[in-house]
């Protein structure tokens, strides 16, 4: 249910409406508050609308930011997800291969492995005296 609330933010007073908790909507208020402060102490003037915009801009700046860490986050995690699978696997035929056991069968994932590589020979032992 949507409430109206009082909130203060660089010494004007806002009626905000919402449907969020009424402690959570003063918090937001108090950090934009907050931020307009600190903002208005850093740069010339002190007109609130100037100060408002700089704010928006900066926190938009964040907002964008933490998306796109997020993203990249998520193509880590989808890598580190295909390579895990792909190592068990090789783990899995390697166990088998040892036990003179076929290995149990796996979904293929969405890009396949690339073929085993044929194991290398010893290399020669070296002469010393």
């Amino acid at each position: 249910m949507k409430r109206a609330m009082d909130v203060e933010i660089y010494g004007q007073t806002f009626t905000v409406t919402s449907e969020d908790d009424e402690q959570y909507v003063r918090n937001i208020a108090a950090v934009v508050d907050q931020r307009m402060r600190q903002m208005a102490g850093s740069t010339k003037g002190t007109v609130p609308l100037r100060v408002a915009i700089m704010v928006a801009l900066s926190l938009a700046d964040e907002l964008e930011t933490a998306k796109s860490d997020q993203r990249a986050t998520a193509v880590v995690e989808e890598e580190a997800e295909r390579i895990s699978s792909r190592l068990l696997a090789r783990l899995e035929r390697a166990e088998h291969a040892g036990n003179g056991v076929d290995p149990v069968p796996r979904p293929r994932s969405a890009s396949p492995a690339p073929p085993t590589p044929a194991p290398e020979e010893p290399a020669p032992a070296s002469l010393t005296s």
